[in-house]
Protein backbone atom coordinates (compact mmCIF):
# COMPACT_ATOMS: atom_id res chain seq x y z
CA UNK A 1 0.00 0.00 0.00
CA UNK A 2 1.31 3.42 -0.97
CA UNK A 3 0.73 6.30 1.44
CA UNK A 4 1.34 9.07 -1.11
CA UNK A 5 -1.23 11.79 -1.23
CA UNK A 6 -1.14 12.18 -5.01
CA UNK A 7 0.35 10.17 -7.80
CA UNK A 8 1.54 12.13 -10.79
CA UNK A 9 3.42 11.24 -13.91
CA UNK A 10 6.96 12.60 -13.81
CA UNK A 11 7.32 15.14 -16.62
CA UNK A 12 10.83 16.36 -15.82
CA UNK A 13 12.62 14.33 -18.52
CA UNK A 14 10.43 15.32 -21.43
CA UNK A 15 11.99 17.32 -24.24
CA UNK A 16 10.37 20.41 -25.74
CA UNK A 17 10.52 20.79 -29.50
CA UNK A 18 11.30 24.48 -30.00
CA UNK A 19 10.55 26.23 -33.31
CA UNK A 20 13.37 27.22 -35.65
CA UNK A 21 15.24 30.53 -35.34
CA UNK A 22 13.51 31.91 -38.44
CA UNK A 23 10.03 31.79 -36.89
CA UNK A 24 8.15 33.49 -34.12
CA UNK A 25 5.72 31.62 -31.89
CA UNK A 26 3.09 32.03 -29.20
CA UNK A 27 2.22 29.80 -26.26
CA UNK A 28 -0.68 28.34 -28.27
CA UNK A 29 1.66 27.34 -31.09
CA UNK A 30 4.09 25.85 -28.59
CA UNK A 31 1.28 23.80 -27.04
CA UNK A 32 0.20 22.50 -30.46
CA UNK A 33 3.73 21.32 -31.28
CA UNK A 34 4.25 19.76 -27.82
CA UNK A 35 1.09 17.80 -27.09
CA UNK A 36 3.11 15.28 -25.05
CA UNK A 37 3.66 17.97 -22.39
CA UNK A 38 -0.07 18.39 -21.68
CA UNK A 39 -1.24 16.67 -18.49
CA UNK A 40 -4.16 14.25 -18.38
CA UNK A 41 -6.37 17.05 -17.04
CA UNK A 42 -5.46 19.29 -20.00
CA UNK A 43 -3.13 21.64 -18.11
CA UNK A 44 -0.10 23.12 -19.82
CA UNK A 45 1.61 24.36 -16.65
CA UNK A 46 4.80 22.33 -17.23
CA UNK A 47 5.21 23.79 -20.70
CA UNK A 48 4.63 27.33 -19.48
CA UNK A 49 7.15 26.88 -16.66
CA UNK A 50 9.74 25.58 -19.13
CA UNK A 51 9.07 28.59 -21.38
CA UNK A 52 9.54 30.93 -18.43
CA UNK A 53 12.85 29.25 -17.54
CA UNK A 54 14.01 29.48 -21.16
CA UNK A 55 13.30 33.22 -21.13
CA UNK A 56 15.29 33.58 -17.89
CA UNK A 57 18.21 31.63 -19.37
CA UNK A 58 18.21 33.82 -22.54
CA UNK A 59 17.26 30.94 -24.83
CA UNK A 60 13.94 32.53 -25.82
CA UNK A 61 13.13 36.24 -26.23
CA UNK A 62 9.78 37.97 -25.96
CA UNK A 63 9.63 40.05 -29.12
CA UNK A 64 6.19 41.61 -28.92
CA UNK A 65 2.48 41.03 -28.60
CA UNK A 66 -0.51 40.30 -30.79
CA UNK A 67 -3.68 42.17 -29.98
CA UNK A 68 -6.64 39.90 -30.66
CA UNK A 69 -9.20 42.62 -30.07
CA UNK A 70 -10.69 41.62 -26.76
CA UNK A 71 -8.90 40.75 -23.54
CA UNK A 72 -5.23 40.47 -22.80
CA UNK A 73 -2.84 40.62 -25.78
CA UNK A 74 -1.06 37.38 -26.66
CA UNK A 75 2.74 37.43 -26.17
CA UNK A 76 4.96 36.53 -29.09
CA UNK A 77 8.37 34.86 -28.69
CA UNK A 78 11.39 33.94 -30.81
CA UNK A 79 14.51 31.88 -30.23
CA UNK A 80 17.70 33.77 -29.38
CA UNK A 81 19.59 35.18 -31.16
CA UNK A 82 16.54 36.71 -32.81
CA UNK A 83 16.97 36.59 -36.58
CA UNK A 84 15.96 39.40 -38.88
CA UNK A 85 13.65 37.03 -40.80
CA UNK A 86 11.68 36.29 -37.61
CA UNK A 87 11.33 40.03 -36.96
CA UNK A 88 10.23 40.65 -40.55
CA UNK A 89 7.63 37.85 -40.43
CA UNK A 90 6.25 39.12 -37.12
CA UNK A 91 5.99 42.73 -38.27
CA UNK A 92 4.36 41.62 -41.56
CA UNK A 93 1.72 39.73 -39.54
CA UNK A 94 0.81 42.88 -37.59
CA UNK A 95 2.56 42.10 -34.30
CA UNK A 96 3.56 45.12 -32.26
CA UNK A 97 7.30 44.71 -31.69
CA UNK A 98 9.09 45.40 -28.43
CA UNK A 99 12.47 46.54 -29.80
CA UNK A 100 14.33 47.16 -26.49
CA UNK A 101 13.80 43.52 -25.44
CA UNK A 102 15.09 42.22 -28.76
CA UNK A 103 18.31 44.22 -28.98
CA UNK A 104 21.31 42.63 -27.27
CA UNK A 105 22.76 44.49 -24.32
CA UNK A 106 26.45 45.32 -24.43
CA UNK A 107 28.51 45.08 -21.27
CA UNK A 108 30.81 48.00 -20.57
CA UNK A 109 33.77 47.49 -18.31
CA UNK A 110 34.96 50.27 -16.03
CA UNK A 111 38.52 48.97 -15.98
CA UNK A 112 41.02 50.54 -18.35
CA UNK A 113 43.02 48.02 -20.30
CA UNK A 114 46.46 49.14 -21.36
CA UNK A 115 47.61 47.78 -24.69
CA UNK A 116 50.71 45.63 -24.57
CA UNK A 117 53.41 46.47 -27.08
CA UNK A 118 55.43 43.33 -27.83
CA UNK A 119 58.44 45.33 -29.06
CA UNK A 120 58.94 47.14 -25.74
CA UNK A 121 61.34 45.21 -23.48
CA UNK A 122 60.02 44.32 -20.04
CA UNK A 123 62.42 45.34 -17.22
CA UNK A 124 63.85 42.39 -15.32
CA UNK A 125 63.88 44.15 -11.99
CA UNK A 126 62.46 47.30 -10.52
CA UNK A 127 64.71 49.84 -8.80
CA UNK A 128 64.68 49.56 -5.06
CA UNK A 129 63.46 52.47 -2.99
CA UNK A 130 65.76 53.29 -0.07
CA UNK A 131 64.43 55.34 2.81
Amino acid sequence: MNNRKTQRKNKTKQVISWPSHDEYFTTDGLILSNQHMITSSGSDITLRVRLSKAIGENVVAEIGQRNLGKGRPQKVYAMRPVSQSAIDKASADGISMDVPKIMPIMEISTQIETPVNPTTPVPNSLPAVVN
